[in-house]
């Protein structure tokens, strides 16, 4: 008896608060967010807030940390050659864009503003479509957080901070083409912000804390209700995303929830539905996994959102409390039984889910380059390779400067893919010239003059910001890709990803070559994802020394080009060779 109670799992069904894990407790006691609970002290998140502004707190404190996630906000610190964090405080601060936009250029000119007054003058551009402020100092913080939302309105669904981190639904993301698509054009992107809208947090506390006088900044909560989340929140993150059928670059299957139109002419009327779907794991911990989403079924497109918020609630009431490492929906849905969920989906909720065979499931498209849109008026949209999604000045390289003087003349709309890259929508055929002009003015190299190797890849900031992270990943990455052009690589057709920790926020794991942090220097090289998002990938070097890191990387190329007579994708190539045969191959 004793043993079966200490493998239960902890839920808001069968536990106190008490029993869960801190930052279950914190969430708990902060009044929908309003709150610090330190220990038996009690105070608004505005003072520290204030002190920060006024120089008199370096930092947050702690307990601080776990509440201000939930307003797009990430306390850091500038990490050392050796993973130290010995650097000043910082902040990153995360802009919720459902869909990826459409932003406008009105936005876009907000965007760009914000990065030079009150961040390191780059934009990041994130693989969840969202948009991230690095170095931000915590005198700039209230100011930068008030000048965003003071900016941005897009589709009734505010663009905002809040939510974009912490333990909630994070940004809805859809197909950055859904209603571009020139051979269908469809509307998933307002199934997108109404999910958005829909799990959005309710409480005033965000209000109060960012955008309110001072009063009523710090008096108590006017409105600390949840009625979706309750006082808790969920367990942990939730994702959602919407695929188009052209087109799977959100990786459906690694969403909590993943939806996928069903076309019926030109129109969807009906969404496969999938769940569970998750990359992070925990080193040395092998009850954390990499899964891939299940095949719930069918649903009308007027249940989609109802279907969402059902799933949500199913992960409220029964996720893991008191373990983080396996309080994420993924674990949750195996743990009730796939039928047991879409049996309560159907008699609780209500949701008409039909069983059905699914549909297959698109491969990832990158949108570089010009593509007509839909619509007649002879428009097309412009996808720009941004390496890494980090969009910069540099003395060579005037990316931000470019995009912002081009959508400014323009009146361009702003999407951003999940591959960390642009698009400027809506530009008039007889614009296309004068584009390339102003690009190449500023030294922006057009996508036929990158190698496909480099515009093919992707890295998380991992150092020196990110605090999870084990190793560089953004920072290294443009090196092996160089290395491999160099030696002759470029060109292979290949998808690599790269991540600083198996966090995996650059989603490695379905990668075709996936790579994450273990250790100061040390990184697990992953291979044979698909490029349908279908498959992860096997496990090739468990622990590759960074030093051995660029020759590993050769002879993994080198052999795609090489050792593969039938000319089977990178993916399917490396999925289908041996790893025993694949490091022979390698040397190493």
């Amino acid at each position: 008896m004793k043993r079966e109670e200490i493998t239960l799992p902890v839920t808001l069904l069968n536990a106190d608060v008490t029993q869960m894990s801190e930052k279950d407790r914190l969430k708990a006691r902060s009044e929908g967010l309003f709150y610090i609970a330190d220990g038996d002290q009690k105070k608004p998140f505005a003072v520290e807030l204030d002190a920060l502004t006024a120089g008199g707190m370096k930092t947050i404190s702690a307990a601080a940390d776990a509440i201000a996630k939930h307003f797009g906000i990430y306390k850091q610190r500038e990490r050392d050659a050796s993973g130290g964090k010995t650097g000043d405080y910082i902040f990153m601060v995360r802009v919720k864009n459902p869909a990826g936009g459409e932003l406008t250029a009105a936005q876009w000119a907000a965007l760009d503003e914000g990065a030079e007054r009150f961040a390191d003058k780059t934009l990041r551009l994130t693989s969840r479509e969202g948009i991230q402020y690095h170095f931000v100092y915590g005198r700039n913080l209230a100011a930068l957080t008030r000048h965003l939302n003071a900016e941005y309105r897009d589709r009734g669904c505010r663009l905002t901070t809040l939510g974009a981190c912490g333990d909630v639904n994070r940004n809805t993301m859809c197909s950055p083409v859904d209603d571009l698509d020139a051979d269908l054009p469809l509307d998933s992107r307002s199934l997108a912000h109404a999910i958005a809208r829909e799990l959005a947090p309710r409480s005033s506390a965000y209000a109060q804390i960012f955008l309110s006088d001072d009063e009523g900044r710090t008096v108590a909560p006017l409105n600390a209700e949840e009625p979706i989340y309750g006082a808790q929140y969920l367990p942990r993150k939730f994702k959602v995303g919407i695929a188009h059928p052209h087109d799977n670059s959100i990786d459906l299957l690694t969403q909590d929830v993943g939806c996928l139109p069903v076309v019926n002419g030109k129109v969807a009327d009906h969404y496969d539905l999938y769940t569970g779907g998750g990359l992070g794991i925990t080193h040395n911990l092998p009850e954390t996994q990499q899964l891939l989403g299940l095949y719930l079924g069918r649903v009308p497109r007027e249940q989609v959102v109802d279907s969402v918020r059902a799933i949500a609630i199913l992960q409220k009431e029964h996720g893991e409390r008191k373990n983080r490492r396996q309080a994420r929906w993924k674990y949750t849905v195996r743990r009730l039984g796939i039928d047991n969920v879409k049996a309560t989906l159907r008699d609780r909720f209500g949701i008409r889910l039909a069983d059905a065979e699914p549909q297959p499931i698109p491969k990832i498209r990158y949108h570089h380059g010009w593509h007509p849109e839909a619509g007649g008026k002879d428009c097309f949209y412009y996808g720009l390779p941004v390496e890494n999604g980090r969009l910069r000045n540099t003395e060579a390289v005037q990316m931000r400067t470019a995009v912002r003087r081009i959508v400014e003349e323009l009146d361009l709309g702003v999407r951003v893919t999940p591959n960390q890259d642009l698009l400027l929508c809506h530009v008039p055929a007889d614009r296309r010239e004068w584009v390339e002009r102003v690009l190449k003015e500023h030294g922006v190299d057009r996508p036929e003059e990158i190698s496909s190797v480099r515009k093919l890849a992707m890295a998380c900031p991992a150092k020196p910001t990110c605090g999870l992270a084990m190793t560089d990943a953004e920072r290294l990455l443009p090196y092996y890709v160089h290395s491999l052009e160099e030696a002759g690589l470029g060109e292979v057709d290949v998808i690599i990803r790269m991540a600083g920790c198996p966090n995996s926020c650059s989603r490695p794991p379905t990668a075709e070559i996936g790579i994450y942090g273990y250790g100061k220097n040390d990184y697990v090289i992953q291979v044979g994802g698909a490029r349908d998002g279908t498959r992860i990938g096997k496990i090739l070097y468990e622990r590759a020394p960074g030093e051995h890191m660029v020759a590993i990387l050769k002879g993994i190329v080198k052999a795609i080009r090489d050792s593969n007579p039938e000319g089977l994708p990178a993916g399917e190539f490396l999925h289908r060779t041996p790893a025993e045969q694949l490091r022979r191959l390698i040397g190493i």
